[in-house]
């Protein structure tokens, strides 16, 4: 019986949503961004850096609700509630993650070019 409730359990934590700090940027390329001036490159840095900066409170939310609903009545609710962003988050951190390549690329003031 004891197995079959670490086994339920283990199986209803793997399917909570994942915390945002081990989701890992989606690749973007850069030819999204490389038409843009350095201006309009930290304009778009601050707005991607805004939307990345929402979607991983959300995304932590999502991974704290989960990990208490599995433990108080064993199952994840951030699927059932939409609430796992994962995919949109790897996604907007890799947008967030060409912007500051090309930023580097164009020696953008303010960003690390060694």
């Amino acid at each position: 019986m004891k197995k079959y409730l670490l086994l339920t359990m283990g199986l209803a934590l793997s399917a909570c949503a994942t915390s945002p700090d081990k989701i890992k940027a989606e690749y973007v390329p850069d030819t999204a961004y490389a038409s843009l001036s350095c201006q309009q490159l930290g304009e778009s840095e601050l707005k991607q850096a805004d939307t990345v900066s929402q979607l991983y409170n959300s995304q932590r939310r999502a991974h704290k609700t989960d990990t208490w609903t599995v433990l108080a009545v064993g199952v994840p609710l951030s699927g059932m509630l939409d609430e796992d962003k994962k995919e949109q988050f790897a996604r907007e951190k890799g947008k967030l993650d060409a912007i500051h390549r090309v930023q580097a690329t164009k020696s953008c003031p303010g960003t690390n070019n060694s």
